[in-house]
């Protein structure tokens, strides 16, 4: 059956509705490896880079850096350091992710990403991503992203593989800004009963030139009994 189907969308928004009805908030790691500032269908420009922040409102912040380009028509590749700092600095953990996409078309793209921690024993991860863009009418779209991540850094010492899915309606505002809402949802294979988590994060994307920012923020949808987390995160991505 083809992806793209009407049937299969409604099952697969179905299934999302559902997960919302019964679970808490959250926030998997899996989705900060990427090796842009999350799921993104834009091809990379000849050379770019980004900075950004993410808080939880707390002492806990995220300041993710990163650098990408586009090596042909077809392929994109590139780097993020992410710095994380608990309550102190000297308790603050780097890891970096190297990635590269394969373009099938300008909307649908194969990406992998390696993940390993820089100044603490964090384990390492490898992760898979299929995604594509869907453009219902001009001014709007689906962007759909499956994942699979293996190792201890992503599955955790119980888990086997990590999968996880995700859409994000998008509506375009011309070329200068789109609003967002992306809904992800992930969980370890042998760990799935207390790892299963869903979040919303609605996004709002101003392009100025050849820069863009983007706002957003985290509401996640997960089960009592994992930790519950909100965040907002700003980020700024600029060709060069």
């Amino acid at each position: 059956m083809n992806i793209l189907n009407l049937p299969y969308m409604k099952r697969f928004a179905a299934l999302l509705i559902a997960a919302f009805a019964i679970n808490a908030f959250a926030l998997d790691h899996i989705w900060d490896m990427h090796y842009t500032f999350g799921p993104d269908s834009k091809p990379a420009p000849k050379f770019g880079a980004g900075v950004g922040l993410r808080s939880d409102f707390g002492s806990n912040v995220l300041f993710p850096i990163n650098i990408l380009g586009s090596v042909s028509k077809d392929f994109d590749i590139g780097a993020k350091m992410d710095v994380y700092t608990y309550d102190k600095m000297d308790h603050s953990q780097i890891s970096m992710d190297v990635g590269g996409r394969y373009r099938f078309t300008p909307g649908k793209f194969l990406e992998i990403d390696g993940y390993f921690g820089l100044n603490r024993n964090t384990g390492s991860a490898i992760v898979v991503t299929y995604a594509f863009e869907q453009f219902i009418a001009k001014s709007f779209s689906n962007f759909y992203e499956l994942r699979s991540g293996f190792l201890d850094g992503v599955t955790g010492k119980d888990g086997y593989a990590k999968l996880a899915a995700g859409m994000t309606p998008t509506l375009y505002f011309g070329k200068t800004f789109r609003i967002m809402t992306e809904i992800i949802a992930s969980g370890s294979i042998g760990y799935l009963k207390d790892d299963f988590m869903v979040d919303i994060i609605p996004k709002l994307e101003l392009a100025l030139g050849s820069a863009r920012v983007r706002l957003d923020f985290d509401i996640g949808v997960m089960q009592d009994d994992n930790n519950d987390q909100k965040t907002i995160g700003l980020y700024v991505m600029t060709a060069l």
